[in-house]
């Protein structure tokens, strides 16, 4: 899998060699930047993408405002501009605010930065609005800082929350371009009367597919007609809980090549290993969901521009640590990607793309599918160095690293979903940064039983780990 970061870089080229000005027109508001919105209106679990740096010394006031000032004039300020003519796609325009930095007053042990960084992503976004993002720090009792940056997944995925923070290394990237482009009456008619047109054969297709197919026809009328309650939340019970296991990075490369593999193999393969520790998974083999990007444009400002492939991961490669076999696999399923917005989330029961852009919220979430297995979920983030803030570079970071982070998760509402372990790799430093979500309590129950299961993996691999954070998320509401 090609990992984020060696495609933004050519991203970064592109746009400097256009004198910092992209040449991509409006940024529509595609399926998957809608299934993540969906989640903000109270249809399911936000998530939320966070870059989290732990300083060895405290930046000043200045270096944070200045951060704050380039992320507030970047591609992560939009909002969702909805035309007002019937049909029309709904863009992503420039937000005309941002939520203030905030500087927490007192200081915490390096530590608790996971915790702290959890309590961060419960903080409740507006992406719709313009308000996405946010930027928060707090100092520690060691004279350094751990600095937060959380995104709506509607707002950024990995590579999208990477073109933002290239404008933080340099300034001539922290442009809205795309995000500004004027579209007149004329255009927005148009594509409304287009729309209008494809929305009705679509709408026909479906009345005959329901017509011949009654499990469908069953669905949609559930979807249309019926009013489920959403599960009550248990804020006293379990939540997700967190770990991340950093790695010398030359040691994680020779123990890949030494076993047939490459860093993101190792990678696919001890998270197989850690996810079939898990009772849901029983004796079947773990099937994992590696992200993929996408790129219509190489300078796209899209907010997702990802897809997920399945990879079913035969135990006996895991017992042999054969990363031939897997790495044959995941090759295979790479080529054969599917485009952007096809996924059970963005498209449920794979109705056609314009018709489920226009149907309510609440229709389109009650066609979801639930998935009959249980998966693990992984994000190769790739090398981070040329894209740590220069703000924070100069401060000793001792760990760079993304995620994301599930709001709200608690036992009924993960019933629901089929992700028991969530994971993401990124390289900087000269380390490797193993992040690890428990979405299930069946996979741990706290994050020092995550941590423990994932440092017994690694060894089995002949790797040690350098350090470990553990992170318990506590539900606090913030709004």
């Amino acid at each position: 899998m090609a990992t984020i970061t060696r495609g933004l870089r050519a991203d970064r080229d592109d746009i400097a060699g256009n004198g910092g000005v992209s040449a991509v027109g409006p940024v529509y508001v595609n399926l998957t930047d809608k299934a993540f919105l969906r989640l903000h209106h109270g249809y399911g679990m936000p998530v939320v993408t966070q870059t989290l740096t732990v300083l060895g010394r405290r930046p000043g006031d200045d270096q944070l405002a200045e951060m704050h000032a380039l992320l507030k004039s970047g591609p992560l300020a939009r909002r969702v501009r909805r035309s007002v003519v019937p049909f029309a796609r709904a863009r992503w325009v420039p937000a005309d605010d941002a939520l203030p930095l905030d500087v927490a007053p007192e200081p915490i042990d390096a530590a608790d930065a996971l915790t702290w960084a959890n309590e961060q992503a419960q903080y409740r976004l507006d992406p719709d609005g313009g308000f996405g993002w946010r930027l928060s720090a707090v100092p520690t009792h060691s004279g350094g800082m751990v600095v937060c940056l959380t995104k709506s997944h509607a707002v950024a995925d990995g590579h999208a929350g990477l073109m933002a923070e290239a404008g933080l290394v340099d300034p001539a990237l922290a442009t809205n371009a795309g995000l500004d482009a004027e579209i007149g009456m004329w255009e927005e008619l148009s594509d409304g009367y287009r729309r209008g047109i494809d929305i009705a054969r679509q709408a026909f297709t479906e009345m005959r597919r329901a017509a011949r197919d009654p499990l469908h026809r069953a669905a949609v009328r559930t979807a249309l007609f019926s009013r489920p309650p959403e599960p009550m939340p248990d804020p006293k019970g379990w939540h997700e809980q967190s770990a991340v296991v950093t790695f010398d990075a030359a040691q994680w490369k020779s123990a890949a090549e030494r076993d047939g593999g490459t860093t993101n193999t190792l990678y696919l393969a001890l998270t197989a290993d850690l996810l079939r520790r898990c009772p849901l998974i029983d004796n079947i083999p773990p099937v994992l969901t590696p992200a993929v990007r996408i790129l219509r444009e190489r300078d796209q400002p899209d907010s997702n521009s990802f897809t997920r492939v399945p990879i079913v991961v035969q135990r006996e490669w895991l017992d042999a640590h054969d990363l031939v076999a897997l790495r044959a696999v995941s090759k295979a399923a790479f080529a054969a990607v599917a485009t952007v917005g096809s996924g059970v989330l963005s498209q449920p029961r794979q109705m056609p793309p314009d018709l489920l852009d226009v149907l309510p919220d609440g229709v389109v979430h009650r066609l979801l599918e639930t998935v009959p297995i249980t998966v693990g979920m992984c994000s190769n983030m790739g090398v981070l160095d040329s894209f740590i803030a220069p703000q924070l570079a100069r401060f000793e970071p001792s760990l760079h690293l993304k995620r994301a982070v599930v709001q709200g998760i608690d036992v009924p509402r993960t019933a629901r979903q089929p992700v028991a372990l969530a994971t993401w790799l990124s390289e900087s430093g000269g380390k490797i940064h193993w992040a690890l979500e428990s979405l299930k309590p069946e996979m741990s129950h706290t994050a020092a039983e995550l941590a423990d299961l994932a440092k017994k993996v690694a060894r089995s691999w002949g790797l040690h780990p350098l350090h470990i954070y553990t992170g318990d998320t506590t539900l606090t509401g913030t709004a």
